[in-house]
């Protein structure tokens, strides 16, 4: 029953902010139309292109991460699991539901949700410590522009947490006094894979070549990421330098990824719109590109939608 009322409550969170995204003053249907019409398709192309090869070194980023967690995939599934999460994240709340599905696949073949659960976690986090990293040094080789302290002490903010949470993951105190805290107060079962996990991320401990090598792929995944929305701004005719979306697109993925939008529509584009508007970019055009960068980021998973529907008409084929 909690789980049921905890989903409508984030339901109508999620479709409010939608709501509230497309009745805004910034969100026009034929202003969207028309810049979407007047870009640049062989940079949207581009873009697409872009976003697809990220996939796929993300994939190769997951799979590192498996291996500390004595799972092994062949490259052809891992490819794959990765690739549907990555197009149910464009439709689950928040911009992160689809880590859930890879978790899932991994478990329908290891029986054991929980190590992956510890290296796709892992994977996440790697990926969200890089992109604050990257907006923390590009802020500050960036030239000043108005409401910029706000923007430093919000990516001090969230660099901060993100450290002390991984560092947390990593420490057998502060994790094991977590474990303890956590075990009074869930059911046995949950505590049980709540153990697992501890363990699963702490054994990387005993894997820090590997570990690096992950830490080393995810920076050409995001910077790969923030390329796709850097692109699209080009399609759209704006020439706003590649430091200021180093500075702006990680602080927009991470407010993204809060389970309160489905695929973090709505929360993305007025994202975008208030940290591009520093810069005297127009509302519409900020919110168009945001947007369209999505739209992006949907074709290039596109298969995985595919994989999904292929694999689950297999399952029935079987039954049948």
């Amino acid at each position: 029953m909690k789980r049921i009322l905890f989903f409508i409550l984030k339901l109508i969170v999620s479709v409010g902010m939608v709501a509230w995204a497309f009745s805004g003053e910034h969100f026009q249907l034929d202003r969207l139309t028309l810049h979407f019409r007047e870009a640049d398709f062989g940079l949207l192309i581009g873009a697409v292109a872009l976003f697809a090869l990220s996939n796929l070194l993300g994939a190769v980023q997951w799979n590192l991460l498996l291996r500390v967690q004595e799972i092994r995939l062949s490259w052809r599934k891992g490819v794959s699991f990765y690739f549907v999460g990555v197009f149910f994240n464009n439709f689950l709340v928040g911009n992160i539901g689809g880590d859930a599905i890879r978790v899932y696949d991994v478990r329908r073949l290891t029986r054991d949700g929980s190590p992956a659960f510890a290296a796709t976690f892992l994977d996440r986090f790697i990926g969200l410590f890089t992109l604050t990293w990257f907006s923390l040094a590009a802020y500050l080789l960036a030239p000043a522009f108005p409401g910029g302290q706000s923007v430093l002490a919000l990516i001090l903010c969230v660099t901060g947490v993100l450290s002390i949470t991984i560092a947390s993951a990593f420490s057998h105190r502060l994790s094991g006094l977590g474990e303890r805290i956590v075990l009074k107060v869930v059911p046995d079962r949950v505590g049980e894979r709540v153990v697992k996990i501890r363990r699963g991320i702490l054994r990387c401990r005993a894997h820090l070549s590997v570990l690096a090598l992950a830490a080393l792929v995810s920076v050409g995944v995001q910077l790969m990421r923030v390329g796709v929305h850097y692109v699209v701004g080009r399609a759209l005719g704006l020439e706003v330098p590649f430091g200021y979306f180093l500075v702006f697109i990680p602080l927009i993925a991470i407010v993204a990824s809060v389970p309160v939008s489905f695929g973090g529509i709505g929360v993305r584009e007025n994202s975008g719109v208030l940290l591009f508007g520093r810069l005297g970019v127009e509302g519409t055009v900020a919110f168009s590109m945001e947007f369209i960068a999505y739209l992006v980021g949907l074709a290039a998973s596109l298969v995985g939608g595919v994989v999904f529907v292929c694999r689950r008409q297999g399952k029935h084929s079987k039954i049948a």
